[in-house]
């Protein structure tokens, strides 16, 4: 045996110090025995505006000029520190190339379209109330909130029974735990059965009789439980024909029962509809923290059913279609010669 490992075990490690670790891993990548043993700190991810100080102060390390353009460019694209640093000192060595003292919008734009980088979901609120089209709320990466797009169209069925249509989701996931693996349908197809069961207990529509489409476009895989209350929303108002309202974000789980149930990162999505501009977040009601009472600019409405969602979100004003019909009919109204000829 080693006489530094006897040691270990004859007079034992001292104990008075702290051992700090950093890591980009997942937690679900750690191994439970380690973490079980460690107070586990989260830091939130970096905003755009704090990649584009990162970016200058690289750029005044190489002693070159960043454009004003170029800098929020970076901070569009990266998501973190590395990354805006490795996109400045390409982007320089371009311009050092080439003997220019400024990097210009040019250059950061070549690295992104070659490096082939994405940029990080940045939506806004629509300015005008839709049909079928909700504001739902997500997180990706390190606690990072997003604004998602939910949208639903509801048409008349040329069948007996009409059928759901899902796309942008992720079809089945599979999860791994210790030694095995397993795979199961995704959470979010579930939550849209469950959307289902809902309206037809809770509100009598009888969704068999249209044909059903619910997207989740903006090219990312969705999944989760949580847009649950948002794919209500979008389908109950595509079938009613009501809008719902724009200044409105939502998250949440919905059970087969119209109860709205938790989910994670509120907190995360919270900023994000902040930031993208709503004026209302819809969250579970088991996931209200005191400390949104005090958030300036955006008002936190806890709910615990789905009636309670509906009657925040859908607007009373209900909008028609204009057919073929309606303008054939107006064509006189409409037309140059005057009523009283």
């Amino acid at each position: 045996m080693p006489s530094y490992i006897k040691e270990i075990f004859d007079e034992g490690l001292p104990a008075d110090f702290r051992l700090i670790g950093a890591t980009t891993r997942s937690p679900e990548e750690i191994i439970p025995a380690i973490r079980s043993r460690c107070v586990e700190i989260f830091f939130r991810g970096l905003q755009p505006e704090e990649i584009e100080v990162i970016a200058r102060k690289a750029m005044s390390k190489i002693g070159l000029i960043l454009e004003e353009k170029a800098a929020e460019i970076v901070g569009k694209y990266a998501t973190n520190g590395r990354d805006a640093v490795n996109l400045i000192q390409l982007a320089s060595g371009i311009a050092i190339n080439e003997e220019r003292t400024t990097v210009t919008v040019s250059d950061i734009e070549w690295v992104i379209e070659n490096g082939q980088y994405s940029p990080r979901p940045d939506k806004k609120i629509n300015e005008r109330p839709q049909i079928g089209y909700v504001n739902g709320l997500a997180v990706y990466g390190a606690n990072m909130g997003a604004v998602m797009e939910i949208e639903a169209s509801a048409m008349k069925s040329k069948n007996k029974d009409g059928e759901v249509r899902i796309t942008g989701i992720v079809e089945e996931e599979e999860i791994s735990g210790g030694n095995k693996k397993m795979r199961r349908k995704s959470t979010a197809k579930c939550s849209t059965e469950n959307v289902i069961t809902v309206l037809e207990k809770f509100y009598n529509l009888d969704t068999k009789g249209y044909d059903i489409h619910i997207n989740f476009p903006g090219g990312a895989p969705v999944d989760g439980p949580s847009a649950g209350i948002a794919i209500t929303t979008a389908v109950y108002s595509a079938i009613t024909g009501k809008c719902v309202d724009n200044n409105i974000a939502m998250t949440g789980e919905i059970s087969i029962h119209g109860l709205v149930k938790p989910v994670g990162g509120v907190n995360a999505k919270v900023q994000a509809a902040k930031k993208a501009g709503a004026t209302k977040v819809l969250i579970p009601k088991d996931n209200w923290q005191d400390s949104f009472a005090a958030l300036e600019g955006v008002k936190i409405i806890p709910v615990s059913s789905i009636k309670e969602v509906i009657e925040e979100a859908i607007m009373d004003e209900q909008i028609f279609h204009i057919t073929v019909e309606n303008i054939e009919q107006k064509v006189d109204i409409l037309s140059a010669t005057s009523l009283d000829a």
